[in-house]
């Protein structure tokens, strides 16, 4: 999470507080909070070599339906808004245009924002928001 905040210059100021569901919440005013869910890809790095690109865009699919699954839960907390983040060790997206698969992700999506966060690289992708 930290390295995230650090790499996104968006983040919006706040205290953050380790929480079980959703993960974090981000209090950024007493009256508005964020909750913020991490979760990995299922294979830990995609590159050139491996990438099968229908499992890439397949995997973040199902990240992002397997944690809406659980949103209910995490709107318990009644947070303004709810993010999540999906991160991979490494992730080569220059042989990837993922603006192009937008759409995609969009369809069954309740998050607010959605990123793909590359912790190797320090690199995110917006997928939502």
């Amino acid at each position: 999470m930290d390295a995230f905040r650090k790499h996104f210059p968006d983040f919006p100021k706040g205290r953050l507080i380790k929480s079980e569901s959703p993960d974090f919440i981000l209090k950024t005013s007493p009256k508005h909070s964020i909750g913020i869910e991490l979760t990995s890809l299922p294979s830990a790095s995609y590159s050139v070599n491996n990438l099968n690109f229908n499992n890439f865009i397949s995997d973040i699919h199902l990240s992002i339906l397997k944690k809406e699954e659980k949103l209910n839960n995490y709107r318990k907390i009644h947070a303004d808004e709810y993010w999540l983040i999906i991160y991979a060790d490494s992730i080569e997206t220059s042989a990837i245009n993922l603006n192009n698969y937008k759409d995609m992700f969009k369809a069954n999506n309740c998050f607010h924002k959605v990123f793909l966060f590359q912790l190797f690289e320090q690199v995110i992708f917006q997928i939502e928001n």
